[in-house]
């Protein structure tokens, strides 16, 4: 779901966390079982609004700060990381990022999930292993080449380090 982004995968997995904590299968009843999680695992949720599953609505709303809290908790529980760690996408080898961050030093040591929309662009994960970040670009339209690559450029900053 996450190295290939699989969008309708992502929906089905939040409506079916809807489905288990509440006994009905909709968005709304997953967005609020994920939010109870997320506020367990001490991630802010100010500024945070769940949608969707995919994060395409217009409505989903996140912060850096959210994003790198999430994945500092997920590298921190030693049940979840082996499997986070291997759904996300490599630089210059996997997914999304096959085709970014081709060279070294970004590449095979940036592991990061990509999301794109018309109106925004980010990209979150780790580098080395070492190394949480999360870049969000907002705007109407926001240019999908210069924000790529601006991402880009920050990771492969951090794989330089």
């Amino acid at each position: 779901m996450d190295r290939h982004s699989d969008n309708f995968t992502a929906e089905l997995v939040l409506k079916q966390l809807g489905a288990i904590e509440n006994e009905v299968g909709t968005s709304a009843a997953g967005a609020a079982y994920a939010r109870r999680l997320l506020a367990e695992a001490g991630v802010p949720l100010a500024g945070v609004r769940l949608a969707d599953g995919s994060g395409l609505s217009l409505l989903d709303r996140l912060t850096v700060r959210a994003l790198a809290s999430i994945l500092r908790s997920a590298w921190a529980d030693l049940e979840v990381q082996p499997a986070f760690m291997a759904a996300l996408p490599v630089a210059g080898i996997s997914g999304t990022l096959a085709d970014r961050m081709r060279g070294p030093p970004a590449r095979g040591n940036v592991l990061a999930k990509t999301g794109t929309t018309f109106q925004a662009s980010a990209l979150s994960g780790y580098v080395k292993r070492r190394y949480v970040f999360s870049v969000l670009q907002n705007g109407n339209p926001v240019s999908s080449f210069w924000a790529r690559r601006a991402q880009d450029r920050f990771a492969t900053a951090l794989a330089a380090q």
